[in-house]
């Protein structure tokens, strides 16, 4: 059968046909009540799964193409095959499809699906009446229950061996949805006597036992039924669900306890905000319905593994047919979840809107304000129906203090400690103990979460209850009062703290929400910016740590400003300005600014005496004075702080400017200085082993990767290619991110220039991604043009040119000098792809840049690229290059750069070779290769190898 014939099959196989009713293993699915059963319980699709199935059972063992089911769920709209994707996906999760040896649906690769399972054509059953002994007493089950399926399975049997289990949660988590999904899963197993109790609209106590004697129909013929109820329960095998215990708590609790005692066949399942704390309750605690973490990367089809996404798919689906899940706003959606905590009640509210506001709109709602207002089932139980009330509901169970401390606890953003909620909440250290009673209180009644860390235990309130209590907060006297608190505690908190080390900080790294609303807040018009500027100082090495630079940037911008107005000190004055210019460099902002700032960072430090400060100050203004290209300045800034570092007398500090002298020089070209200074660096032991703060420009192995360059440049590559490979193979094993942003493109160079990129092109893609994640765009954009170097060695030459070319144009928008060097690679991939006039531009713009700059080091190599254009173009011209050449050799030979040397002395062979001055190639040639005593396997000096032989009428040259 053709497509054509296939398709037209499909259309009129999926007319609904009566008496139709299809069976599979465990299910049963009947088109004309559009239901699906297992084992006689329905199973939740969406319209559109549903017809999916449809189609795929009834043509079973034949391929169905794409565009056929797309055409059948999606009549007459334009769809692309990721939704039907995400619902195949659906469908194989409802279906248990790959679970226990269970297999009904198969791809076919670039077909369609099929169908596989043995499928048969039943009669439909007549429906069976239920019996009223198995009905009467209990809710209808759940249309939906989503995520839930272990939890009510491992209640039922954790109720039938304990007799006595409590289900505690927040309001909203989905309590009584489990306890009736639980007593009809244990309805046989009680020969139909389960018996379901709503308390939740009972308002007096004390009528608790009349209405459980009642509802298990027994006459009231006393003030106190309990002991009618306990001697008619005592011989009887039942299961009593309690729903909804938490406002009527004490007499349930009692009666409870009584009944469990008095009547050993009686089972009780109770639901509640908080224990019963009575004889012979099991506790089981219900969670969030999971969702995706905040770094997932969702798809539609990974997000619906999630339970939470999962509801809320359900949910929006059934609230209008315009939603659909996607890859694009899977992530937005994800979000969302996350955001609800999981509550499956908020997530059915908020689902319940998309089709208004749209998922994007839905986001923005939500950062803005909770709604509590949004409504949901008017058939739901009034508490229920929003947010407010089920929230409302809970508080209005709590005590006047208990409500007063939840407010004030609203001005925590995500978690706190049990030091912070005294210090911020609390009236002082007479108070301690009533807020830790308190707090212990609120836990128990599930309005605050608690979770015992393996440092310290955290506590935090959910997004929605924290929404309500911050109204109620903000409309108190308190407002003012807990947010200079809060404020003030968190920069008691970092002060502590000091500028201590990235291992240090993991006491507050989960609390920069924190930090950030205290800062919002002091810089607000009811702020206090002398609190203010003291906490943005403060905050900086976290800021640092967590590379929320652009943040940072923020406030410390504010704070400068504030500076006057409050008289801030020096110290935080120095601290500012040298982290917004650090800062700065790091986002890829190059510019006299972050020098500026800088300076007046080194000149205040200088003030006060603080000369650990001025070393580190001074390592950062030298980086950006490479970076901005002001390369003879870098140079004086090494020496100055070498000068200081001496007059201290702290000899790592020596080591470390000695380090910079080594850089200043090489980029200068001014090679054996730097390999001198490189040297005397190295001579103190310890140097790779200071340490590195999250403010620190360096890394560690820095001295290391510098030597590996010397080295390649002075014609070691052996040695250059081995200490590279250890200081790569060092910085991966710290796991640190950021080392890896900052040590990779150093030693980048060496295996550049020895024409094996294979030992660092692993780690590329984790260096775009993790430079990405940290905000750094320099290093960012220098990844990508490495990547492009990469890809252009693997004959990959349209998106390694196309990678390349446009890093290299990012880094020259952003002053970045030191990309003449990756305009070399540049210029001979443009000129090898017939672009030579604009390879000869851009290389002749880098060697004016360069010169320009003192810009030494690459100019050999730049000299040698422009000879190699100018002998591509169609028009061309050895003379010019020749010249080129002669004198990139000169230049390399009076810096010591043997490595360039060689580079340069193959091109300029190959040219006399085709000139058939052989003599003259070997004559120029020999020396410089007879010069190195290793590296005899690189590409250079096996070239050289060859060319020599061809020069050499006596036959090959042997390597020495």
């Amino acid at each position: 059968m053709d497509s054509r014939d296939q398709s037209s099959s499909v259309a009129v196989a999926t007319q609904p046909a009566a008496c139709e009713v299809f069976a599979f293993g465990p299910f049963r699915l009947d088109p004309a009540r559009r239901r699906i059963e297992r084992d006689g319980r329905p199973v939740q699709l969406s319209a559109r799964a549903f017809d999916i199935l449809l189609v795929l059972i009834r043509h079973a063992g034949a391929v169905i193409s794409k565009s056929d089911l797309m055409a059948r769920a999606w009549p007459g709209a334009s769809v692309d095959e990721g939704s039907l994707r995400v619902h195949v996906a659906a469908l194989r999760k409802a279906l248990g499809d790959g679970n226990a040896g269970a297999k009904y649906l198969s791809t076919v690769s670039g077909q369609g699906y099929c169908f596989i399972g043995s499928v048969a054509r039943l009669e439909p059953a007549q429906p069976t009446p239920v019996s009223s002994t198995h009905a009467d007493h209990l809710p209808a089950l759940p249309r939906q229950v989503v995520g839930r399926e272990q939890t009510i399975q491992e209640i039922a049997e954790k109720l039938t061996i304990q007799r006595f289990v409590t289900i505690i949660g927040p309001g909203g988590i989905g309590k009584t949805t489990v306890a009736v999904s639980v007593g009809h899963a244990l309805i046989d197993e009680f020969a139909g006597q389960v018996y379901f109790l709503s308390l939740g609209e009972i308002g007096d106590a004390a009528l608790v036992p009349d209405v459980t004697a009642s509802a298990l129909g027994l006459p009231v013929r006393s003030n106190d039924p309990t002991e009618s109820l306990a001697a008619f329960l005592r011989n009887r095998r039942m299961l009593l669900i309690l729903d909804c215990c938490e406002h009527v708590i004490e007499t349930t609790a009692a009666l409870a306890e009584r009944l469990y005692k008095e009547a050993p066949e009686l089972h009780i399942l109770a639901t509640s905000r908080e224990l019963l704390r009575v004889e012979g309750e099991h506790v089981d605690r219900l969670p969030p319905l999971a969702g995706p973490p905040e770094d997932a990367d969702l798809g539609a089809a990974s997000a619906l593994t999630y339970p939470a996404v999962e509801l809320f798919v359900k949910r929006a689906i059934t609230g209008g047919d315009n939603f659909e899940l996607t890859d694009a706003n899977a992530s937005d959606v994800g979000n969302l979840c996350r955001r609800l905590d999981g509550i499956p009640l908020a997530i059915e509210l908020t689902a319940g809107h998309v089709c208004a506001y749209g998922i994007k709109t839905t986001v923005e709602l939500l950062d803005k304000q909770f709604n509590l207002l949004w409504e949901g089932r008017r058939t739901a139980l009034p508490r229920h129906r929003t947010l407010r009330a089920t929230i409302e509901w809970s508080c209005n169970l709590l005590s006047e203090s208990e409500r007063v401390i939840l407010n004030r606890l609203s001005i925590f953003v995500g978690s706190f400690t049990l030091e912070a909620a005294r210090s911020v909440a609390g009236s002082g250290a007479a108070d301690d103990d009533t807020i830790t009673t308190t707090l212990a209180s609120l836990v128990a009644k599930s309005m605050v979460a608690f979770n015992a860390g393996p440092q310290s235990s955290r506590y935090r309130l959910p997004d929605t209850t924290r929404a309500y209590a911050q109204e109620n907060l903000a409309a108190s006297a308190d407002a003012g009062m807990m947010a200079r608190r809060h404020a003030s505690y968190f920069l008691g908190l970092l002060e502590a703290t000091g500028d201590e080390r990235d291992e240090d900080l993991s006491a507050i790294v989960d609390q920069s929400g924190n930090i950030r609303s205290a800062l919002t807040w002091c810089f607000s018009d009811q702020g206090d910016r002398r609190t203010g500027v003291a906490l943005a100082a403060a905050s900086i090495p976290l800021f640092f740590k967590l590379s929320l630079l652009t943040e940072c940037q923020l406030w410390l911008t504010r704070s400068i400003k504030a500076l006057d107005e409050t008289d801030g000190s020096v110290r935080h004055d120095l601290a500012l300005h040298g982290a917004l210019g650090s800062a700065r460099m790091l986002t890829g902002q190059i510019d006299e600014l972050g020098v500026n700032c800088l300076n007046r960072a080194i000149a205040l430090a200088e003030k006060i005496g603080d000369v650990p400060g001025q070393i580190g100050l001074i390592g950062r203004l030298h980086l950006l004075q490479l970076y901005i290209g002001n390369f003879d300045n870098a140079l004086s800034t090494a020496r100055r702080g070498e000068a200081i570092a001496l007059t201290s007398g702290d000899s790592v500090s020596v080591a470390r400017m000695r380090v910079l002298l080594s850089i200043s020089c090489q980029y200068l070209g001014d090679i054996t200085a730097a390999r001198s200074h490189i040297e005397a660096a190295l001579l103190h032991l310890n140097l790779e082993d200071d340490d590195y703060s999250g403010m620190a420009l360096e890394f560690p192995q820095c001295a290391q990767t510098t030597l590996a360059r010397i080295l390649w440049l002075q014609g070691h590559p052996d040695q250059a290619t081995e200490t590279a490979r250890r200081t790569i193979s060092d910085v991966i094993a710290l796991n640190d991110p950021m080392t890896l942003c900052r040590a990779l493109p150093w030693a980048f160079g060496v295996f550049l220039w020895n024409g094996d990129l294979e030992d660092c092109e692993v780690h590329l893609d984790r260096l775009i991604v993790e430079a990405r994640r940290l905000d750094l765009t320099i290093l960012q954009t220098i990844g990508e043009a490495m990547k492009g170097i990469a890809l252009l060695g693997r004959s990959e030459t349209g998106i390694g040119l196309a990678m390349l070319k446009s890093s290299v144009e990012k880094l020259q928008s952003r002053h970045f000098s030191a990309a003449a060097g990756l305009c070399v690679p540049l210029a001979e991939a443009l000129a090898a792809a017939d672009h030579s006039d604009e390879a000869l531009d851009i290389i002749d713009e880098a060697i004016a840049r360069a010169g320009h700059r003192n810009f030494m080091v690459d100019m050999p190599d730049m000299l040698r690229a422009k000879a190699e254009v100018l002998m591509r173009k169609d028009n061309r011209n050895f003379l010019q290059a020749e010249q080129c050449l002669r004198q990139s050799l000169q230049l390399a030979r009076r810096q010591g750069a043997l490595g360039y040397e060689l580079r340069t002395a193959i091109s300029l062979a190959r040219l006399w070779l085709r000139q058939g001055r052989r003599a003259e190639a070997r004559d120029m040639l020999a020396p410089t290769y007879g010069r190195f005593t290793e590296g005899f396997q690189t590409r250079a000096l096996e070239a050289a190898r060859e060319l020599l032989a061809k020069s050499n009428s006596s036959g090959s040259f042997a390597a020495g």
